[in-house]
């Protein structure tokens, strides 16, 4: 058999280890060298676990939910500077999700390469036992091809037109000059639908419980259809999204809403699955991601993460009453919408003292009504109480020396409690200083002490796409094509989940039904800013001032026209000067 080298792929298993690909089994960093070849089933393993690694580098997909707090759904200091409009050519997070991406497709190319050229043996070999299969080598070429169609549809997204690169191109021999003319977007959607089209014909159905994880067919068609979507193509993405849904797997079972919303964001440890996950990232409790160090608070675990995410009150306020009304402040309130946000603190801030065990508690109600605001969050749609943490309500944290713990929530008037306000006591204070109130995170936040997971090392399975995904894009081709009924049933099947009545609209209204939601239902996923930019109204409803709970400003959030297409990163620039004439509009 001739024997395949991996010199191209030196390293890719120190990151390895960086993820959970499927059973939660990692490598020894040291398991490739330069002496390491493809030839055992073992080597595919880890070849694979190595590609796969790429995708949850922190600036490719791992931070995804950072994408939502440069948008209307959330507020906080991570990547404030973008949100202001203060983004420039070398700014590191248009940097890295360049450089991270691009890493994604050039090692997913790097593992085609090696691949195309293994001999490998019949599946009906009797010496096939142990060795590399042309099942398991074509299988392989596909879960690559449908990777790199994934970091190449992120690409295409932030970058619009960019430089393309296959299987032919070696990274490793180019790396200080890397230039090709970029391909236009339309030009890249073509070879990413081709790379899906081939993860169709190729991948399995479902792979054993101890690969799950892997890309299967069911995932494919997912993102072939959101491909479609996001090119205006409805009729040909509904038809992708009506085969995953009517034949979709998830693991072993057919794909199906999580009968429990809250779970698929506490979904962790090996046969702890959901049956709404069609792709996901997987993560265990020390080879997780930092969404609690990111999105947590200092009551949430351990009083160390330091929330730099929280949700808006835009968000907030956008979840509907039980009843599917909109909802009101007044009528919980009355006086809180033209009320000033002196007032507001009047009318729901407490003052706090401490006991004996330095746990605090309420000392003087003053003139707030917490009753009533607290029923103002509780009687609305339950995924506001599943996505985000309200004053006057719980949740189980963890003290400094890691005992669970059940922390409550309070708005507090600093100027007159005895107990210094402050995060450690639940108190609702953001990461931004001084006393800003502001709601917090509670999805995919580490709750309790159960998992066993550090702040940044949060073991919950992150979907990439899930039905519920699926489904509302699936109403958006209906109601662009005209078939509102249709696009309402949808809908309905994702609010019926939560047990919320449901909807009987049509033309813009159902539209703008449909964008709202989306943002009630994947709220911190990662999908809004790619949902607005893709609609075209980023510029009129990010740019704003951004607000505590009682309506102080915190900073102005503004939105350029050139933000629309990001540009070439200045410092690839640096390394390719011909990419200088290919820059971006604006930039």
């Amino acid at each position: 058999m001739k024997k395949i080298f991996l010199h191209t792929l030196i390293g890719i298993a120190a990151i390895a280890t960086l993820t959970g690909c499927w059973g939660l089994d990692y490598d020894n960093p040291s398991a490739v060298t330069e002496d390491s070849f493809l030839d055992r089933a073992s080597d595919l393993d880890k070849l694979m676990t190595a590609t796969y690694a790429q995708m949850k580098r922190a600036y490719c997909f791992g931070y995804d939910f950072v994408f939502d707090a440069v948008t209307d759904i959330a507020i906080g200091d991570i990547q404030q500077n973008y949100m202001m409009g203060q983004a420039s050519l070398n700014d590191s997070w248009i940097q890295n999700c360049w450089q991270q991406t691009y890493n994604m497709a050039n090692y997913a190319n790097s593992a085609i390469r090696n691949l195309q050229n293994v001999e490998a043996v019949d599946p009906s070999d009797p010496d096939a036992a142990g060795r590399i299969t042309t099942t398991s080598r074509n299988q392989a070429i596909a879960e690559c091809k449908f990777l790199r169609a994934l970091a190449y549809f992120r690409l295409i997204n932030l970058y619009g037109d960019i430089p393309y690169y296959d299987e032919t191109w070696d990274t490793a021999e180019t790396f200080m000059d890397r230039f090709v003319v970029p391909s236009s977007a339309a030009e890249v959607r073509a070879k990413i639908i081709a790379d899906l089209d081939e993860a169709i014909a190729t991948l399995p159905d479902a792979w054993p419980a101890s690969s799950y994880g892997r890309a299967t067919k069911t995932a494919a068609y997912a993102v072939r259809g959101k491909v479609k979507l996001f090119a205006g193509d409805y009729s040909s993405a509904a038809s992708d999204f009506e085969w995953v849904i009517s034949n979709g797997r998830s693991g072993q079972t057919a794909v199906s809403l999580d009968p429990s919303f809250r779970h698929l964001f506490r979904v962790f440890g090996v046969g702890s699955r959901s049956p709404e996950m069609i792709f996901s990232i997987q993560n265990s409790a020390t080879n997780g991601m930092a969404t609690t160090t990111l999105m947590g608070n200092k009551a949430s675990l351990r009083q160390i993460p330091t929330d730099r995410m929280n949700p808006s009150p835009k968000l907030v306020d956008l979840y509907e009453k039980l009843d599917g009304s909109k909802f009101d402040w007044d009528e919980y309130l009355p006086g809180w919408n033209n009320a000033t946000p002196a007032k507001r603190k009047e009318m729901t801030a407490v003052t706090l003292k401490t006991d004996a065990n330095g746990l605090a508690y309420i000392d003087d109600l003053l003139q707030s009504d917490t009753s009533a605001m607290a029923r103002a969050y509780r009687e609305r749609d339950p995924r506001l109480g599943v996505s985000c943490i309200t004053p006057y309500s719980t949740y189980l944290g963890t003290t400094a020396g890691s005992i669970a713990q059940t922390f409550n929530y309070w708005l507090v008037d600093a100027s007159k409690t005895t107990t210094a306000a402050g995060v450690g006591n639940g108190t609702m204070i953001n990461f931004n200083g001084a006393f800003t109130p502001s709601y917090f995170v509670r999805k995919f936040v580490i709750e309790g002490a159960e998992t066993g997971g550090e702040y940044s090392n949060a073991p919950y399975e992150w979907p990439v796409i899930r039905l519920g995904d699926v489904m509302l894009m699936l109403a958006e081709c209906y109601n662009e094509t005209g078939n509102d009924a249709k696009a309402c049933d949808y809908v309905n099947k994702v609010r019926e989940r939560v047990g919320m009545p449901g909807i009987n609209k049509s033309g813009n209204d159902l539209r703008q039904y449909i964008r709202d939601e989306r943002a009630r239902e994947l709220a911190f996923e990662g999908h809004r800013f790619f949902d607005l930019r893709r609609w075209g109204i980023s510029s009129q409803v990010i740019p704003g001032d951004a607000k505590t709970i009682w309506g102080e400003k915190i900073y102005t959030a503004a939105y350029p026209g050139k933000y629309d297409i990001w540009p070439i990163p200045s410092v690839e620039i640096d390394r390719t000067p011909d990419f200088a004439a290919y820059q971006k509009q604006g930039w």
